[in-house]
């Protein structure tokens, strides 16, 4: 028996000893960022995986092989402006204005610099707003990966080498679809050149300087540029069947879109009385998401919601900030947090009213909702506009916001047939993948971490300048010889010309 002990004694150190671990870093980031980030961590953990996430929200739950380093004082919420009252840009604007600042604090905090007298296998680092966080990446001397909760967002196409063709793909703050016109392929490619230029030549720059005058990058330590430049993958929430258009990618771009999402669960007691209270006549779900605070709306939007909401027949499960509405109607249930995805998987639900987060909108394809987005900021406004050129949904925005617009767009939705047939016909081809996107993140994880950091995927792209990439400098050369070899040729022409004109001339002459 004392033997038996001791064998399991030795295999669980020989266990601890090789066990594989990961650092997460989401320092600065939305709630729903980190619902993209735990499937990642959940998939790995779930394989015996050690994880250490690094975020500004605390767990959920606790759960075995992830140890979670909470940082207070970054939230993003603390600094962005009213997205109601504000205008289109100011809050992106606001927050890069003060993320150099923001992500040096979330760096500089001592549970973040304990860390790097760990010992890790990988580092994954969110490419939103994280850029400082390259120092521990620097200083750890592992693979990094890169993780996007959207697509390949701004800097991560120059970064991983991909591909870009902004005449069909234009920038979702944009809110362009293809096919472009002129002036739109136009708009596109300068906002592309636009954004290219203020992030590496303004915006990374300034955090690098940020981080170096504080102390907390290294001296010696090569360029934020040059760090990134060597990642290993880049996994992004995107899945290439309901790519639209339909865009290239290289080997080191890795699809883990929906890996958040999952099979509804029922409801609690208390909300399923709710909900059975509703009859035939169902309920609609009305959230606008983590990043928004929806009690900041002005009273004009919350009274015109309020009366249309008061008017139907179904009831409405309505996300608010505060435990309390005067005004409520009796058939209308506020709640600080609900179960959406449950939410949404129930059968008795008529309809979807959303924000249009990428999280939000590809939950409800999932689940085969249709939605009415009312988007706010940022890539909503784009979200929303696939799936109404898609059809199966609808786009509101706050501008034209009227009672009548809002009752009769809801009936318009709840009616149509066919939408509801398309989002079915969507979430089947959602759920129709080859692999489970946790076990795809789970592979390449590996992979990365048994390949030395993978340095064969990584596109020669990434370390091409421009008018190298696009054979600028060709394609000059070849324009510049053949305008030379023309304009010699056509002087050739004409002095023969002349010669011969004047050979025929002075041979009249005699």
């Amino acid at each position: 028996m004392e033997l038996w002990r001791a064998v399991l004694v030795w295999v669980a150190v020989l266990q601890s000893v090789v066990a594989t671990k990961v650092l997460f870093l989401g320092p600065v980031s939305s709630r729903s960022h980190k619902n993209f980030y735990m499937g990642i961590v959940n998939a790995l953990a779930d394989d015996d995986i050690q994880v250490t996430m690094v975020s500004s929200f605390k767990p959920s739950k606790v759960r075995e092989n992830v140890r979670e380093v909470v940082l207070t004082g970054v939230e993003l919420t603390d600094i962005f402006p009213n997205m109601f009252t504000s205008r289109t840009m100011s809050g992106p604007l606001t927050v890069m204005k003060v993320m150099p600042g923001l992500c040096a604090d979330a760096l500089g905090k001592e549970e973040v610099q304990h860390l790097l007298k760990e010992d890790f296998d990988l580092v994954f680092l969110s490419v939103f707003m994280s850029d400082c966080f390259l120092s521990i990446v620097y200083q750890l001397k592992v693979p990094l990966i890169y993780v996007s909760p959207g697509g390949l967002m701004v800097q991560l196409p120059l970064i991983i080498g991909n591909p870009r063709f902004p005449s069909y793909d234009a920038s979702a703050v944009l809110g362009f679809q293809h096919p472009m016109t002129f002036m739109q392929r136009t708009i596109s490619t300068l906002t592309h050149v636009a954004m290219d230029f203020f992030f590496f030549y303004f915006f990374s720059p300034r955090m690098e300087a940020e981080c170096r005058r504080r102390g907390l990058c290294p001296d010696n330590m090569p360029s934020f540029w040059e760090i990134s430049s060597n990642a290993s993958l880049v996994l992004i929430n995107g899945v290439q069947t309901i790519d639209y258009p339909a865009r290239p990618y290289v080997p080191a771009v890795i699809h883990c879109g929906g890996i958040h999402l999952r099979p509804s669960q029922p409801l609690s007691q208390d909300l399923e009385d709710w909900v059975q209270g509703a009859g035939d006549a169902g309920f609609i779900y009305f959230s606008l998401g983590s990043a928004v605070t929806p009690s900041t709306m002005p009273e004009e939007y919350r009274t015109i919601l309020v009366q249309v909401f008061a008017s139907l027949q179904q009831r409405v499960l309505w996300k608010w900030d505060k435990n309390t509405m005067d005004d409520l109607p009796p058939n209308v249930r506020l709640g600080k947090w609900l179960p959406q995805q449950d939410i949404l998987g129930d059968p008795r639900l008529s309809l979807f009213i959303t924000h249009g987060g990428l999280l939000s909108t590809q939950e409800s394809m999932y689940h085969g909702v249709t939605v009415l987005g009312m988007p706010v900021f940022a890539d909503q406004h784009s979200n929303m506009n696939t799936v109404q050129r898609e059809g199966w949904g609808r786009v509101l925005l706050w501008k034209e916001l009227t009672f009548d617009n809002l009752k009769n767009t809801i009936n318009i939705i709840m009616n149509d047939e066919s939408m509801r047939a398309e989002v079915a016909r969507r979430s089947k081809v959602l759920r129709d993948r080859p692999q489970d996107p946790g076990e795809v993140a789970l592979y390449w994880t590996k992979y990365v971490i048994r390949h030395k950091g993978a340095p064969h995927l990584r596109s020669p792209a990434s370390t091409m300048t421009w008018y190298q990439l696009y054979n600028v400098d060709v394609w000059a050369t070849v324009t510049l010889l053949f305008i030379i070899l023309t304009y010699v040729s056509i002087r050739l022409i004409v002095s023969l010309f002349f010669w011969l004109c004047f050979s025929s001339s002075k041979t009249k002459t005699e």
